[in-house]
């Protein structure tokens, strides 16, 4: 099949925020469900990282996804950093792997790969490596053992962002089956330039975008991400409070103290319900903008919890 298709059902996945435990992320996932109104919750409970709030208003007319056409030899106009820009660029070919979840940077990434063509792209970046079947890796590949691939978001229309993240994986695992469990980290965002090959795997030249991590210096920007937080904070602690949980006061995570940078991904990482608003804001090319935007979701849904706060204490009062 081709990679537009098939590429999403190739694994298996849950992303995780970097620094975050299993056991205190399932916990963090248990105490903020609550705060999610019925209506916008996920269809399934999600173990890890998911049910903290959802897309109010969110997909504005200046913000559309980014797709492929998946014709190979096609140009793509690529986002470029200007003057004063905080994302950096360079060009590099990469395999890329198309699959229902986003990845973003500072986050890990567990994979279960199992489709023949994964398994043959995977063996070939782990060549040189033990544990691996060393009958499937090509090692004539200029990826052999590179342990470096894309990974790009696809819809269920089988429509393929052309902005990913770059992951590199660390420990892997064979299973007798030739399946693999792979776990691999998100390092930076990339944007498609020219579609170089579709089958058996999507091959790219890509264009890296680096944030510079400087600009998490700037007091200004330090501002917004405490009052991001705040409002976060405030709309959880509301949330909560209607849906009646037996909590005290909401959890504070460590991860709301990280610099505005990591903190702008590592809230967006809240959404997997929500994977195209994910994918919405790794096109942000900058922290201050994805942070406004985050504010505008948790400014919107604490108006939504005051909302229904209004309207249940009108009710308790007839």
């Amino acid at each position: 099949g081709s990679p537009r298709g098939r590429g999403a059902a190739a694994a298996t996945m849950k992303s995780v925020p970097r620094g975050l435990a299993a056991r205190s992320a399932h916990k963090w996932a248990e105490a903020t469900a609550s705060a999610v109104p019925q209506r916008l919750r996920p269809a399934r409970t999600l173990s890890r990282g998911g049910g903290l709030v959802s897309s109010l208003s969110l997909h504005h007319n200046n913000l559309r996804l980014r797709l492929l056409s998946g014709k190979a030899g096609n140009r793509f106009e690529a986002p470029r950093a200007g003057a004063g820009d905080e994302a950096r660029s360079t060009e590099q070919v990469l395999p890329i792997f198309p699959l229902s979840i986003v990845a973003l940077p500072f986050s890990n990434v567990p994979l279960h790969i199992f489709e023949a063509r994964y398994r043959v792209l995977f063996s070939t970046l782990l060549y040189g490596e033990e544990g691996i079947e060393e009958g499937l890796a090509n090692s004539e590949s200029e990826f052999a053992g590179s342990k470096t691939f894309g990974m790009c978001y696809v819809d269920k229309e089988g429509n393929i962002s052309s902005v990913g993240g770059v992951l590199e994986i660390g420990e892997h695992k064979l299973l007798d089956d030739g399946r693999l469990y792979i776990s691999t980290s998100c390092s930076k965002r990339f944007t498609v330039t020219t579609v170089v090959q579709e089958q058996p795997v999507l091959i790219c030249n890509v264009e890296y975008l680096e944030d510079d991590l400087q600009v998490d210096e700037d007091p200004e920007l330090q501002k917004l991400a405490g009052e991001v937080v705040d409002v976060f904070e405030k709309a959880l602690a509301l949330g909560m409070s209607l849906e009646g949980s037996e909590l005290k006061e909401p959890p504070k995570p460590e991860q709301l103290t990280l610099p505005p940078t990591e903190l702008s991904y590592w809230l967006a990482s809240l959404f997997p319900q929500d994977p195209q608003e994910q994918q919405l804001m790794l096109q942000i090319d900058t922290t201050k903008e994805r942070l406004m935007r985050l504010k505008e979701i948790f400014d919107a849904t604490y108006n939504y919890h005051l909302a229904r706060n209004s309207i249940k204490s009108a009710l308790s009062d007839e």
